[in-house]
């Protein structure tokens, strides 16, 4: 399975109301969940530097790539659901992601940004060091802007809206045919 369609699969148990497998899943982003409009067209950042936008651009861009089937991050303007989603946040993840940035920058100071990220990657499921435990957060928050920007929902899980359907077919599986 590709890492696109694991990611699809992550998103839909998430915003399923029924099942939120990513609740809790992320202690350290405690972001409020009020729904939050997509940032207009003339954004003006609220929290992040210019630098640092392009530098959680780029991160961003590297999670969810542009691809053959839909844009990647930057498209969605991901960094910029951060900026709004952090700029009303609490001052620990405020914190968090400045610490974070920093710890990225400085690491790429001495080898490439790729290479950063995958060393921010390695411990995902278990980090261990600020810049592990920075990776899962913001990978979290590239998965959450990304795929609740029209970007993500229209194009690249091809949502078309809510329809309905004209007829219910009964199952055709024989092992369902009583």
């Amino acid at each position: 399975m590709e890492r696109r369609e694991v990611l699809k699969l992550v998103v839909l148990a998430a915003l399923s109301r029924r099942l939120n497998a990513l609740e809790g899943a992320v202690p350290d982003c405690s972001m409020p969940t009020d729904a939050v409009a997509p940032p207009p067209i003339d954004y003006k950042l609220q929290f992040f530097t210019e630098d640092e936008n392009k530098l959680v651009d780029q991160l961003m861009e590297m999670i969810i790539p542009a691809d053959g089937h839909s844009p990647g991050a930057r498209t969605a303007r991901a960094s910029l659901f951060a900026d709004q989603m952090l700029a009303s946040g609490e001052d620990a993840v405020k914190k968090q992601w400045r610490d974070g940035l920093s710890l990225v920058r400085e690491q790429a100071k001495v080898v490439s940004l790729i290479e950063v990220l995958d060393k921010a990657a390695a411990n995902e499921e278990n980090p261990k060091t600020d810049l592990e435990r920075f990776f899962v957060v913001l990978k979290g928050m590239t998965i959450y802007g990304y795929y609740t920007s029209e970007v993500g929902i229209h194009q690249d899980l091809e949502y078309t809206g809510n329809t309905f359907l004209r007829s219910f077919p009964e199952c055709t599986h024989p092992e369902h045919q009583g």
